[in-house]
Protein backbone atom coordinates (compact mmCIF):
# COMPACT_ATOMS: atom_id res chain seq x y z
CA UNK A 1 0.00 0.00 0.00
CA UNK A 2 1.31 3.40 -0.91
CA UNK A 3 0.05 6.86 -0.17
CA UNK A 4 -1.47 8.87 -2.99
CA UNK A 5 -3.40 12.08 -3.51
CA UNK A 6 -5.34 13.41 -6.48
CA UNK A 7 -2.19 14.45 -8.37
CA UNK A 8 0.60 13.05 -6.15
CA UNK A 9 2.90 15.96 -7.07
CA UNK A 10 5.37 14.76 -4.44
CA UNK A 11 6.43 11.34 -3.19
CA UNK A 12 8.41 10.39 -0.14
CA UNK A 13 8.72 8.56 3.11
CA UNK A 14 7.36 8.90 6.63
CA UNK A 15 8.65 7.77 10.00
CA UNK A 16 6.84 8.13 13.32
CA UNK A 17 7.35 7.41 17.00
CA UNK A 18 4.24 6.33 18.85
CA UNK A 19 2.99 8.60 21.63
CA UNK A 20 4.17 7.77 25.15
CA UNK A 21 0.50 7.31 26.07
CA UNK A 22 0.43 4.14 23.91
CA UNK A 23 4.04 2.97 24.08
CA UNK A 24 5.77 0.83 26.59
CA UNK A 25 6.83 -2.80 26.89
CA UNK A 26 5.38 -4.57 23.87
CA UNK A 27 3.14 -1.63 23.02
CA UNK A 28 5.04 0.30 20.35
CA UNK A 29 3.04 -1.03 17.41
CA UNK A 30 -0.08 -0.60 15.30
CA UNK A 31 -2.15 -2.64 17.77
CA UNK A 32 -1.61 0.08 20.38
CA UNK A 33 -3.09 2.67 18.03
CA UNK A 34 -5.94 0.32 17.12
CA UNK A 35 -6.80 -0.07 20.82
CA UNK A 36 -7.11 3.74 21.05
CA UNK A 37 -9.87 3.55 18.42
CA UNK A 38 -11.40 0.52 20.21
CA UNK A 39 -10.98 -1.73 17.17
CA UNK A 40 -12.72 -5.12 17.36
CA UNK A 41 -9.51 -7.21 17.48
CA UNK A 42 -11.47 -10.46 17.35
CA UNK A 43 -12.52 -9.64 13.80
CA UNK A 44 -9.81 -7.28 12.56
CA UNK A 45 -6.01 -7.55 12.57
CA UNK A 46 -4.52 -4.02 12.34
CA UNK A 47 -1.69 -3.82 9.79
CA UNK A 48 -1.32 -0.07 9.24
CA UNK A 49 -2.71 3.42 9.61
CA UNK A 50 -3.53 6.03 6.99
CA UNK A 51 -3.65 9.77 7.66
CA UNK A 52 -5.16 11.90 4.92
CA UNK A 53 -5.97 15.54 4.33
CA UNK A 54 -5.24 18.96 5.72
CA UNK A 55 -8.65 20.55 6.12
CA UNK A 56 -11.11 17.76 6.78
CA UNK A 57 -8.39 15.45 8.11
CA UNK A 58 -9.14 11.74 8.32
CA UNK A 59 -7.65 8.66 9.97
CA UNK A 60 -8.17 5.13 8.71
CA UNK A 61 -6.96 1.85 10.15
CA UNK A 62 -5.71 -0.65 7.59
CA UNK A 63 -6.86 -4.08 8.72
CA UNK A 64 -7.20 -7.68 7.68
CA UNK A 65 -10.86 -8.67 8.06
CA UNK A 66 -10.55 -12.15 9.54
CA UNK A 67 -14.18 -13.04 8.75
CA UNK A 68 -13.96 -12.14 5.06
CA UNK A 69 -10.45 -13.49 4.49
CA UNK A 70 -9.85 -16.91 2.98
CA UNK A 71 -6.83 -19.18 2.92
CA UNK A 72 -6.20 -17.97 -0.64
CA UNK A 73 -6.50 -14.22 0.03
CA UNK A 74 -6.55 -11.90 3.00
CA UNK A 75 -9.38 -9.37 2.79
CA UNK A 76 -7.83 -5.97 3.61
CA UNK A 77 -10.00 -3.00 4.52
CA UNK A 78 -9.34 0.68 5.05
CA UNK A 79 -11.57 1.52 8.01
CA UNK A 80 -12.26 5.22 8.55
CA UNK A 81 -12.27 6.20 12.22
CA UNK A 82 -14.26 8.90 13.93
CA UNK A 83 -12.02 11.55 15.45
CA UNK A 84 -13.39 14.20 17.77
CA UNK A 85 -10.63 16.78 17.43
CA UNK A 86 -8.89 16.41 14.08
CA UNK A 87 -6.48 19.26 14.88
CA UNK A 88 -5.05 17.35 17.87
CA UNK A 89 -5.02 13.77 16.55
CA UNK A 90 -1.38 13.88 15.32
CA UNK A 91 -0.19 14.95 18.78
CA UNK A 92 -2.36 12.31 20.43
CA UNK A 93 -1.09 9.43 18.27
CA UNK A 94 2.56 10.35 17.75
CA UNK A 95 5.46 11.65 19.78
CA UNK A 96 7.43 12.50 16.64
CA UNK A 97 6.47 12.52 12.96
CA UNK A 98 8.94 13.02 10.11
CA UNK A 99 7.78 13.45 6.51
CA UNK A 100 10.27 13.75 3.65
CA UNK A 101 8.96 14.66 0.17
CA UNK A 102 10.61 14.94 -3.25
CA UNK A 103 9.39 15.71 -6.77
CA UNK A 104 7.39 12.74 -8.01
CA UNK A 105 9.72 11.98 -10.94
CA UNK A 106 12.96 12.38 -8.97
CA UNK A 107 14.78 9.05 -8.77
CA UNK A 108 18.15 10.48 -7.65
CA UNK A 109 17.74 12.51 -4.46
CA UNK A 110 15.31 10.28 -2.55
CA UNK A 111 18.13 7.72 -2.35
CA UNK A 112 20.73 10.15 -0.99
CA UNK A 113 21.25 11.65 2.46
CA UNK A 114 22.13 15.28 3.17
CA UNK A 115 25.69 16.22 4.14
CA UNK A 116 24.94 18.97 6.64
CA UNK A 117 22.10 20.70 8.49
CA UNK A 118 22.00 24.49 8.07
CA UNK A 119 19.59 27.27 9.00
CA UNK A 120 17.57 29.18 6.43
CA UNK A 121 18.38 32.44 8.29
CA UNK A 122 22.11 31.88 7.78
CA UNK A 123 21.66 32.43 4.05
CA UNK A 124 18.56 34.64 3.74
CA UNK A 125 17.32 37.85 5.26
CA UNK A 126 14.32 37.33 7.50
CA UNK A 127 11.69 39.71 8.89
CA UNK A 128 13.38 39.52 12.29
CA UNK A 129 16.48 41.30 11.02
Amino acid sequence: MKASTQYSDFKGTVAADISDAFGGPGGDDIKSLARFFDLNMDRFEPIGISLYGTDGFSVSLLCVDKERSTEEKEHIVSMSCEIEDEKEIIDILFKRLHIVLHNKFDDKYPNLDYDEEVRYSDFHETNDE
